[in-house]
């Protein structure tokens, strides 16, 4: 079995952000911490199923399967099919509920400081950019802009999605799960999503620009200032 393999925690309590969790035997299984259960790497958190899914290391190679949780299991933002195993690579971003829990996949030595890679596939255009969803930064050359979790998750998914058309309703969804989870609590409003962009369009100043398609959704474009400094 390959050493040293690990996952990066991004998010997921009771962990800590940056903590790294060992894959130390052939087939791990991550869920939920429950009454008389105890997965291998194990998360407090409601919306995670007890079997969430498992890492397998097999004929040199890793892959990770869904368990057919209930909230889903991603890679790069993909939902993996229930029972069918996934490659995976170094670098690979793991998510749980909707982004409830968020893993970095990471085949390197524990000595050295790992490279974290994005979250999602950015577009040709956005290639320049580095995000950092350990930091919540955007990296520009020798520009580093730093967000919230909530503008991260948002500014994610728009550059994902760069020059093209993302309903508010996506936003709403990708950036407050727990509200589209839990009853109790009431939807994100438009108000919120205003006051969310507006901080990004300020903390980015002429990088990025956020146009508002008549109140439906949003298309995020880099700046021909940006473009000139890629």
């Amino acid at each position: 079995m390959k050493p040293n393999s690990c996952l990066v925690v991004i998010r997921g309590f009771p962990y800590d952000e940056g903590s790294t969790l060992q894959i130390a035997q052939p087939n791990v299984i991550i869920g939920r911490k429950d009454v008389g259960w105890e997965p291998d790497i194990g998360f407090e958190n409601a919306y995670v199923s007890r079997k969430q899914a498992a890492i397998r290391w097999e004929s040199g190679s890793y892959s990770i399967t869904d368990f057919e949780s209930k909230h889903g299991t991603e890679v790069n933002g993909v939902r993996l099919a229930p029972f069918s195993p996934h490659p995976l690579q170094s670098s690979d971003t793991v998510s749980f509920a909707k982004g409830m829990v968020i893993l970095t996949f990471s085949t390197s030595m524990w000595e050295e400081t790992l490279d974290f890679g994005p979250a999602s596939q950015l577009s040709p255009s956005a290639a320049g950019y580095e995000l950092d969803p350990v930091r919540r930064q955007l990296h520009l050359r020798d520009l580093s802009y730093a967000f919230s979790d909530k503008e991260y998750k948002c500014l994610e998914l728009l550059l994902a999605k760069e020059r093209q058309f993302v309903p508010k309703e996506d936003i709403i969804r990708y950036v407050w799960p727990e509200r589209s989870e839990d009853d109790q609590l009431p939807p994100a409003s438009p108000e919120e999503l205003n006051s969310l962009l507006y901080r990004i369009r300020r903390k980015t100043n002429a990088a990025l620009s956020i146009e508002n398609i008549r109140g439906k959704g949003y298309i995020l474009t880099l700046s021909d200032i940006a473009a000139k400094m890629i």
